[in-house]
């Protein structure tokens, strides 16, 4: 706010010098807050206003671009601190060619616990040399804050802080926020976990509990 005002007086000063026109003080300070105002009004816009695309998809699953793949993550928290993690990544005619289940114990707070599971994705994606990844989570708040790079002081903060940076080298790879309906294979399989832990699916042997929500993501966009 400070160095709006200023630049609004140097801009008076300037006209001063170089137009012969006076501005009185108080006319610089509106101007400069106006300035302000428009400046987080078209910000926050920019923010929350998603894109056309993510506007028609981020409902109900969509597939990826053509040469990328999309992987949907989620993680479901047990009363006890453990907490299962889903993973599906599916190419762009639909077809689903990879799922993981994995059960940790690391908190129990739930967003700890979706950060934890946005580190895990990136560290599968790196494992797997997948270089053109669309990763989509249902956290909003995971999300938001690794958009806007805005993490708090906090354990899951400091979780988001490395993967910003991997993000950052990794430019091919992408995290946007679906819906709990559009992100329901990732869920159940997430809950499935806790019956086969750790697990790493690349056939059409896919655990029985997701292939109804597959099947009903590729007629959603038939």
């Amino acid at each position: 706010m400070i160095t709006t005002i200023i630049y609004s007086i140097c801009m008076a000063r300037n006209n001063k010098i170089f137009n012969e026109k006076d501005t009185p003080v108080h006319i610089a300070v509106e101007k400069a807050l106006q300035i302000l105002h428009d400046y987080q009004r078209n910000n926050c816009s920019s923010i929350n206003t998603p894109s056309p695309s993510n506007s028609r998809n981020n409902k109900s699953w969509s597939p990826p671009p053509r040469t990328y793949l999309k992987l949907n993550v989620d993680a479901h928290l047990k009363d006890d601190g453990h907490w299962g993690l889903g993973m599906v990544l599916r190419r762009e005619d639909d077809r689903c060619v990879g799922a993981v289940t994995k059960v940790m114990r690391r908190s129990h707070d739930a967003t700890s616990a979706e950060a934890h599971g946005l580190v895990e994705a990136l560290k599968w994606t790196k494992a797997q040399q997948l270089i053109k990844v669309m990763i989509e989570m249902d956290a909003k708040v995971i999300v938001r804050a690794l958009q806007k790079k805005e993490v708090p002081r906090s354990c899951w903060g400091q979780l988001l802080k490395a993967c910003i940076r991997d993000f950052d080298q990794e430019t091919q790879i992408s995290l946007n926020w679906i819906s709990r309906e559009g992100n329901k294979v990732a869920h159940e399989l997430a809950r499935w976990a806790f019956t086969e832990p750790n697990m790493y699916w690349t056939s059409n042997n896919y655990p029985f509990c997701i292939l109804p929500h597959l099947q009903n993501d590729m007629g959603s966009v038939s």
